[in-house]
């Protein structure tokens, strides 16, 4: 079977590159071991950051000028007017909130993060502020950030339901193996999926590989490929039997947000809070139950007026795959780098997904891979791909562990 593109990994990148490419006329297809937004995607916050948490030094960094007009491009795919539609996306909040404690580091971190984007950045009355800061003993500051936060697994959804039938699920469990052919260390021939029964052979100008920490793994055959860092994290879930939502990064005298906050429904119903920041960055160095027990202490300082008796409480480490870096600093953007025939991508952030497929999109064009006019409708069906299983959307963290 011949095809423009081969895109491995089915994560957030691999599905806005399937979207944007299919839509330009590529014969793209997805491949995928486990399931779509497994690792990173669905394990994020669903934050389309617009840059404030990276300014909290007074300044832009790099971060911050990478992604400040991030929000714009997302809204407008969420109206369903963008690069892609995502009007079937559920948005938890349009918006997030930076609290201070009323400290002074906090308040001038405050006062310098409104300074360098005051565009986006307004101070919130207090008759407005939230349910969980209306309390007395709060005597801090709360700004309003214009940046929304997203349901993780209707996301994957919107960006998968159009191009269903472009996606193979490869499940080692039910004898499924794909197998590269290579005629040195940087072109790739051929692709070959098999079981006992069915084998499809998949010849492509480009094979491009977006998944993740699972990049390594499967590049890790060829040489001269970029190489890989992981920064770990340890999130922390709260399950609450009251409905208290609340989208906020808390800020203090670090360069990192305090403890950023997301709220989300499980199956049954209930709220979790889901807890970022620094917080889940000194985790990584702690076991799970001394991390659960920093975040009951962290939660107390921050809310004494709350009640957190009754929630359940768990945690799990995740990575962020990410180029290569000195002294394994933070990525300021976006990384692509093409090795041959193959295309290795890294977003880095979930915000800056629209940037890496821009920047991939322009690399083929630059590379003399033209679309071959391959139509996009959603009736059409790969046939080739009909024996195959199809990859279902992961689920996320606070249904998988709060069962």
């Amino acid at each position: 079977m011949n095809v423009d593109i081969v895109i491995f990994g089915g994560g957030i990148a691999g599905l806005w590159a399937l979207n944007r490419l299919r839509a330009l006329g590529y014969h793209a297809i997805l491949l995928e071991t486990t399931a779509l937004g497994a690792g990173q995607t669905i394990k994020s916050q669903g934050i389309i950051h617009g840059g404030i948490k990276y300014a909290l030094t007074g300044f832009l960094s790099g971060s911050a000028n990478a992604i400040e007009q991030m929000p714009h491009r997302w809204k407008a795919a969420l109206l369903g007017t963008g690069e892609i539609d995502l009007h079937t996306t559920q948005i938890l909040s349009h918006h997030q909130l930076l609290w201070s404690t009323g400290s002074i580091g906090s308040e001038i971190a405050g006062f310098f993060a409104s300074k360098a984007l005051n565009s986006r950045v307004q101070k919130v009355e207090r008759s407005h502020y939230p349910t969980v800061l209306h309390n007395a003993a709060f005597k801090g500051h709360v700004y309003r950030l214009e940046e929304v936060v997203l349901d993780t697994p209707s996301l994957i959804r919107a960006l998968a339901t159009p191009h269903s039938s472009a996606m193979v699920k490869i499940n080692s469990k039910q004898g499924y193996q794909f197998q590269v052919q290579a005629d040195n260390p940087h072109n790739i021939l051929s692709l070959k999926i098999f079981s006992q029964d069915k084998t499809l052979e998949l010849h492509a100008k480009r094979y491009l590989f977006t998944a993740g920490e699972g990049n390594q793994s499967l590049l890790s055959t060829f040489a001269d490929v970029p190489r890989m860092q992981v920064r770990p994290l340890q999130m922390v879930m709260v399950k609450i039997d009251q409905s208290l939502p609340f989208f906020a990064h808390c800020i203090d005298q670090g360069i990192n947000p305090r403890i950023t906050i997301t709220t989300h429904l499980t199956q049954d119903g209930k709220s979790v809070w889901y807890l970022g920041g620094q917080l889940a960055e000194d985790g990584a160095k702690r076991t799970p139950a001394e991390q659960i027990a920093a975040a009951k202490k962290e939660l107390a300082a921050l809310f004494p007026w709350l009640d957190f008796s009754g929630a359940q409480w768990a945690s799990f480490f995740v990575n962020r795959a990410e180029p290569e870096q000195p002294g394994g600093k933070r990525p300021d953007n976006v990384f692509l780098e093409t090795v041959g025939n193959k295309m290795i991508a890294w977003p880095t952030k979930l915000a800056l997904t629209p940037v890496l497929i821009d920047q991939l999109i322009i690399q083929l064009q630059k590379q003399s891979i033209h679309s071959s006019g391959f139509s996009s409708s959603l009736n059409h069906l790969e046939p080739e791909f009909s024996q195959f299983e199809k990859p279902n959307v992961a689920l996320p963290p606070w249904d998988e562990m709060f069962e």
